[in-house]
């Protein structure tokens, strides 16, 4: 940079000595002066003419100005950033190529949308889930070519939880998307075919009802001769303890087939809307109540009802049942000796019916809560197993409660836990 300043600086003074040299040797300082000023002001002139030539007729190498000094600097240092320029715009266009061709070969169907669910873009995928032409559908909006009630709703709600429906041309096929959100108001359409996992769900639930199915009979074969060995009076007395163990077991076993039976049929209900019947909720809430007290709490828990009157339930009494049993069994089985154990139904100011099981045990830790409602999950294996439990009565309440379009929340802290399960108002009597 010192070399093409001291060359500009040597111009200067060679057009300030020219005008000095001028004006001695024609008597005219001032004349002499503006002259060779003004043929330097006119060569500057020049050059940034044949620089501003050379930028817009494309910055070619090879039409460059041929100058020296400042000037040739300033044109080496444009074409040097236009040539990094160029660089970096041929990197960006190979990153989004490999990119669009990694997208393009996702067995995901990924479509970009705009603010209005107008198509920006889209993979191969989208054409054999969706039916959209990643070329010809450039443009349309998603909700013109995929007319689906869910997802028409996902898009105006622009919610990002899941939805399911079957695809456009394949009833076949069962699709899960999800709507994400990307920068600059976008959106993109993440689709996938989950038609095996539901098959696999349905071959499992067919498989867990019949093998319990199939169980039910040998195991009341096997209970019914304990029993009566239990009642032969010539039975040797060191026989009776592994014998009473035994039948303990298999009730266990009948209890566990008994819960996936009823499992796999609340499960097939969920697909057909519920046609209930009036429930009177504060006989059924003072009856299990009463089995639980005589039973389970006879001598280890209190227990306290809180029963609003004249709160009845649009549904089926067994299913309701069995959530105000397990909820009760629950609360005792996983709490100590001397808990005290409080049962209220009333009914909130949103309409909602609901039944809280409230408890001041030693709590359930935090970590454990979202996954209570899966089947055979334990907190403390061993004490559930002492008390009888099966690992499956909160996920009876969860299916019961969806099947009855209501809800089941839990919560928990150090010295106090409840179980809410709510009915909706339309399910309220």
């Amino acid at each position: 940079m010192t070399d093409y300043w001291n060359l500009e600086i040597r111009r200067v003074v060679w057009v300030i000595g020219s005008g000095i040299v001028l004006g001695l040797l024609s008597g005219h300082w001032a004349l002499a002066l503006l002259a060779v000023s003004f043929g330097y002001i006119g060569w500057t002139l020049f050059k940034l003419r044949q620089l501003q030539r050379w930028l817009i007729n494309g910055q070619n190498p090879d039409d460059m100005p041929d100058s020296d000094g400042a000037w040739e600097q300033i044109a080496y240092l444009i074409h040097k950033a236009q040539q990094k320029s160029a660089n970096r715009k041929q990197k960006q266009q190979e990153l989004l190529m490999r990119f669009n061709n990694i997208l393009s070969v996702l067995p995901d169907a990924a479509i970009l949308l705009d603010g209005d669910n107008h198509i920006q873009w889209a993979n191969k995928s989208a054409a054999a889930l969706l039916a959209i032409n990643e070329k010809t559908d450039i443009g349309q909006r998603i909700d013109n070519l995929v007319r689906n009630p869910c997802l028409h709703n996902a898009l105006v709600e622009n919610s990002d939880k899941e939805i399911r429906f079957t695809a456009p041309r394949n009833d076949n096929l069962t699709l899960q998307a999800r709507l994400l959100p990307v920068q600059g108001g976008l959106r993109l359409l993440n689709v996938r075919d989950i038609s095996q996992r539901i098959q696999l769900q349905k071959t499992r639930k067919a498989f867990i009802a019949n093998a319990s199915h199939e169980l039910r009979t040998p195991l009341t074969v096997l209970m019914g001769y304990m029993e009566l060995f239990e009642s032969d009076p010539e039975l040797p007395m060191h026989l009776i303890p592994p014998l009473q163990q035994s039948r303990e077991q298999a009730e266990r076993m009948q209890q566990i087939i008994n819960d996936m039976l009823a499992l796999s049929r609340l499960e097939n209900q969920e697909m057909a809307p519920l046609s209930g019947k009036k429930v009177v909720m504060d006989e059924l809430l003072e009856s299990a109540a009463m089995a639980i007290r005589d039973t389970f709490a006879s001598d280890t828990h209190t227990l306290e009802t809180q029963i609003e009157p004249g709160i009845n339930i649009n549904g089926i009494e067994k299913d309701i049942a069995s959530v105000v049993t397990n909820l009760l069994a629950n609360a005792v089985r996983h709490t100590p000796p001397g808990t005290h154990i409080r049962l209220v139904w009333k009914r909130k100011k949103s309409g909602h019916a609901c039944l809280y099981i409230e408890d001041d045990g030693p709590g359930i830790p935090k970590a454990h809560i979202p996954h209570l409602t899966e089947r055979f999950y334990r907190v403390d294996n061993g004490r559930a197993r002492e008390s009888g439990g099966t690992g499956l009565g909160l996920a009876i309440v969860k299916h019961v409660m969806q099947h009855h379009n209501g809800y089941l929340t839990i919560k928990s802290k150090p010295g106090f836990t409840y179980f809410q399960a709510c009915f909706p108002p339309f399910r309220v009597l």
